[in-house]
């Protein structure tokens, strides 16, 4: 679900604060079938106007019902649209610092989270849980899934000591 930025504002995410500027277009996931108290307790995230038009393709699937939170979503003047291009994306092994297009600094982006490179070279990242719902990923491997499992407990306790928490 998304719409059009009528004026400029910063949306903090789980690691990072965006800078979204008027004309820009905020995506919101509804996550699930409960309407929230407020929009900006649905999980959301600026994309570029530009991008948006190159990435995104209205919905359009025949028959379709909004869910309680789609239907507050559409209510509040979002319509649907869906991800229609490809991404990179890799699965972070060590922390590794990345600079968003939204973003005024770059950030410490612990290991587990998918690095993503867009279309038009635009880094994002995300945790694995989201990922996974939003794009075609490959089966892993019972040894990946031990090394993530491992991974996740040390990069959780190391981030946790230093005072910033991870999804």
């Amino acid at each position: 679900m998304a719409k059009v930025l009528r004026t400029s504002r910063t949306i903090a995410i789980t690691m990072e604060s965006l800078m979204a500027t008027a004309g820009d277009i905020v995506c919101y996931d509804p996550g699930g079938t409960f309407s929230r108290a407020s929009l900006d307790d649905y999980d959301h995230w600026p994309v570029r106007k530009d991008l948006f038009r190159q990435n995104y393709k209205a919905w359009d699937e025949k028959g379709w019902r909004p869910s309680a939170a789609e239907a507050q979503l559409l209510e509040n003047g979002c319509r649907p649209y869906y991800k229609a291009a490809g991404i990179w994306a890799r699965r972070l092994r060590r922390g590794t610092v990345v600079q968003s297009l939204e973003s005024p600094q770059p950030v410490l982006i612990p290991p587990g989270r998918w690095l993503c490179i867009g279309s038009q070279g635009e880094p994002y990242h995300m945790n694995d849980d989201k990922f996974r719902a939003r794009y075609l990923v490959p089966e892993e491997s019972t040894t990946e899934r031990l090394y993530w499992r491992l991974i996740n407990g040390l990069s959780g306790l190391r981030y946790a000591s230093n005072g910033s928490a991870d999804e």
